[in-house]
């Protein structure tokens, strides 16, 4: 049975196919289109991440001490 890629419709390897069980994100990816969804997620989560933290608020006071503006 051949195994297609959801994205690209790309024939999965051998290896992707192990991968696809070992870590399953609900559809099946090839390795190519796995790591373009992984850098979307981690996308995702550095801006949710910004939003809460407000670490990009924070200006230089005296050299050594931080304010929160």
């Amino acid at each position: 049975m051949k195994y297609l890629c959801s994205k690209c419709s790309n024939q999965l390897t051998k290896f992707e196919i192990e991968l696809n069980e070992l870590y399953p994100v609900g559809k099946l990816y090839c390795e190519m289109c796995q790591k373009k969804h992984e850098r979307q997620l981690l996308e995702k989560l550095k801006k949710s991440f910004e939003n809460d933290l407000d670490i990009y608020n924070f200006k230089y006071w005296n050299k050594n001490t931080f304010i929160l503006i």
